[in-house]
């Protein structure tokens, strides 16, 4: 029985659901990713023992960046697997626990990581084992990047690290927002979301030139993206952040519209459904138009960029019903705390 079956079976709430009216595609390296990731992660000390790597399989970290990039290589494939089991536990749950309410620790460690984004700091003076093996994996990351490619995502990478200490000053804080858009425009950083879909122009063959890319049509077609993944993924991960989180579509709904758990959800599905109903009106109606004026190179990398926005969705909406992450809240491992303690000290 699959997972999202055993869960329907039983009972439990399922997250905002809407159509995805695109084939969702698999790498064939999942398995050599998933290895590949595990030996890496064991190296640099971001799993310990057989629990943490049980843990790194049933959340089918290797899976997702299989439906991420579905067209790398398999070298690439494996240094997307190493990214997304980085993203996690060593990084992204360490900031929903208690270092996540220290806005000066977190500035700390993100401007550590900015600097390697960058390539402005000698990542020796920093212990922590999780900068360490991010600046390992950033070389593999850029690496053979045109400079327009290079440039934009060190900016959308910066704008990731930075965007978690406003969150920092947001628990601190206290601070709720109150419309979704807006929420969503933020939520597009805290994700990574635009960083993610740079690297599948890498891990793809389709580089967008600088002079298309910036087009208000594709800026609304990744908007989108990037808001569908955000819906899918808050609606499933409320039993840990009803602990720990703080900002949350489905909260804001909650909030705002006077509603119950199971209204919000509801809310929150019509919202998905409205905005893929958004982007294929985007796709049949504007992208044509757009097309029109590109040449055949030009065309087939703007058309490759579309799919990478699929898979982005397709992907993600997929891994969240397989993946254990969300089942419960998620307690931060003992032997996990000390991953970013030591960065910028």
């Amino acid at each position: 029985m699959s997972i999202l079956r055993e869960q329907e079976a039983s009972g439990m709430r399922m997250g905002a659901e809407f159509s995805r009216p695109w084939p969702l595609r698999v790498n064939p390296h999942v398995d050599q990713a998933r290895d590949s990731a595990i030996a890496w992660m064991l190296e640099f000390g971001l799993l310990r023992g057989e629990r943490a790597v049980r843990e790194f399989v049933d959340w089918r970290l290797a899976e997702v960046a299989a439906f991420f990039y579905p067209r790398a290589s398999a070298e690439d494939c494996c240094t997307a697997a190493q990214m997304m089991g980085w993203y996690f536990l060593p990084f992204d749950d360490q900031l929903d626990g208690d270092l996540g309410r220290d806005p000066h620790r977190v500035s700390q460690v993100c401007t550590a990581l900015i600097a390697i984004v960058h390539g402005t700091t000698d990542v020796r003076s920093h212990d922590a084992p999780t900068v360490r093996a991010f600046a390992d994996l950033w070389g593999r990351m850029v690496r053979g990047m045109s400079p327009s490619l290079r440039s934009r995502v060190a900016f959308h990478w910066s704008s990731y690290f930075s965007s978690q200490l406003t969150e920092a000053m947001d628990r601190s804080n206290g601070y709720s927002y109150l419309d979704l858009e807006t929420y969503f425009d933020f939520r597009a950083a805290t994700t990574c979301a635009f960083g993610q879909n740079d690297l599948a122009e890498k891990w793809g063959g389709s580089e967008v030139p600088a002079v298309v890319w910036h087009h208000p049509v594709l800026k609304r077609m990744r908007q989108l993206g990037a808001d569908l993944v955000a819906i899918r993924n808050d609606s499933m991960s409320t039993s840990h952040e009803d602990v720990d989180g703080l900002h949350n579509a489905i909260h804001i709904i909650e909030r705002t519209q006077s509603c119950t758990r199971e209204e919000a959800v509801e809310r929150a599905s019509a919202l998905g459904q409205e905005k893929v109903s958004q982007l294929v009106a985007i796709e049949e109606e504007q992208l044509p138009q757009l097309l029109s004026h590109l040449d055949g190179a030009q065309q087939r990398a703007v058309l490759g960029y579309a799919d990478t926005i699929h898979d982005w969705i397709c992907g993600d909406y997929e891994w969240e019903q397989i993946s254990a992450r969300h089942a419960s809240h998620r307690p931060m491992p003992e032997w996990a705390s000390e991953l970013l303690v030591a960065a910028g000290s």
